[in-house]
């Protein structure tokens, strides 16, 4: 029998495999995994499955592993990419195999933006074969089991989809390593920046209402996860951007039936041509000059619905003159002076709370209301 685990990366290993591994957790061996289970890793760009630690997007043979355990560090957020990741999984699987990962309690499953009983089962619940078994289980405390059901679960609209199916190993065919790693990071980054913008969303405008976004400088990567999104309501996403050729390079990941809601404007002068309806502004600080980084917060306000927030990634010169607010880069929740966000991994626990004090790469969320 193959037992595989994923993980954040290798420091993360021995914790990850205790959650499941411990009497604390798994009592009666429900689901405790094997001795020689193999670790992939997250941030791992090795793709020889006989080296120690491979990458997670190892082009697995569909129905070639017994179970795979989801780490508590691996970051599975609830959203569209979270749920493609998971059917993915599912055909990876054995017909009589099961995928194994931690589910929060409702209250920290919305607080994270991670899976709970209920949103994994609204999403993937069907019922097993013929006799009428659901295919999702709850084996002990935080852990659930997933497996192949009655019907296949819906595809959902998401990036990863393509990366999957279309990128990644259109990429190992070439052989060209950097390319790869270069694929790699910039993926993995957009699934936590998604998740954790969608959440700043929904704590702000909430699942229904209409949102017009604008994403300032970037390869459009993020804008094209959050237009898929089935738990806010996107309207329109637009991309502006002086650098066509970083747009185009990942315009095919934008599923189809989403594009009529996702425009570019390429500008190419020091004026970005923003439009005066947007409810949400993404802004990367990275690609920004410093001295223009304070004109161009101005001139997103000017541009904002009275309702609306600005949200920085990588800021770089954020003025006091602004009042904000710092959310977690991990999980999305409001960092708030005092409070330390829950985890069941107590590594990544510590890491929210160093990130609380510190707030180096928190994300900033300025609201108009708040600075006019």
């Amino acid at each position: 029998m193959t037992d595989i685990i994923f993980h954040k990366s290798d420091k993360y290993i021995d914790d990850d495999i205790d959650y499941y591994a411990s009497d604390t957790r798994d009592k009666h061996g429900a689901v405790k995994p094997r001795q020689n289970i193999k670790s992939y890793l997250l941030d791992s760009f090795n793709f020889d499955n006989k080296s120690v630690l491979p990458s997670i997007y190892y082009p697995f043979q569909k129905n070639s592993i017994d179970r795979i355990y989801l780490g508590i560090s691996f970051p599975l957020y609830a959203n569209n990419w979270g749920a493609e990741f998971l059917r993915y999984l599912l055909y990876v699987i054995k017909k009589d195999g099961a995928v194994i990962l931690p589910v929060y309690p409702e209250r920290q499953g919305v607080e994270k933006n991670y899976w709970s009983r209920s949103s994994l089962e609204v999403a993937f619940q069907s019922r097993q074969k013929w006799w009428g078994m659901s295919n999702i289980w709850a084996e002990n405390d935080g852990v659930m089991s997933m497996r192949i059901g009655k019907k296949e679960p819906a595809i959902r609209s998401s990036t990863f989809t393509y990366f999957i199916n279309e990128v990644l190993p259109s990429l190992l065919k070439q052989n060209e390593p950097a390319k790869l790693e270069e694929e790699v990071k910039t993926h993995n980054n957009n699934m936590r920046l998604s998740a954790v913008i969608e959440k700043i969303v929904l704590d702000i405008h909430g699942r229904n209402k209409k949102i017009n976004l604008a994403e300032i400088n970037t390869d459009g990567l993020l804008a094209m996860e959050l237009v898929s999104s089935d738990y806010i309501n996107i309207k329109n996403a637009k991309l502006y951007s002086n650098d066509e050729k970083l747009c185009m390079k990942y315009s095919s990941y934008l599923p189809e039936i989403k594009s009529q809601y996702f425009d570019i404007s390429i500008y190419n002068d020091n004026e970005i041509p923003l439009q005066n309806n947007h409810n949400v502004i993404v802004v990367n600080g990275f690609y920004i000059d410093k001295n223009k980084h304070l004109n161009l917060i101005n001139e997103c306000l000017k541009n904002l619905t009275d309702d609306g927030f600005i949200a920085i990634i990588n800021d770089c010169v954020l003025s006091k003159d602004f009042k904000h607010s710092d959310h977690s880069h991990t999980v999305g929740t409001k960092l708030i002076t005092n409070y330390d966000i829950p985890h069941y991994s107590d590594l990544i626990f510590d890491e929210l709370r160093q990130e609380n004090s510190n707030r180096k790469n928190a994300i900033k969320v300025i609201l108009k209301k708040d600075n006019v």
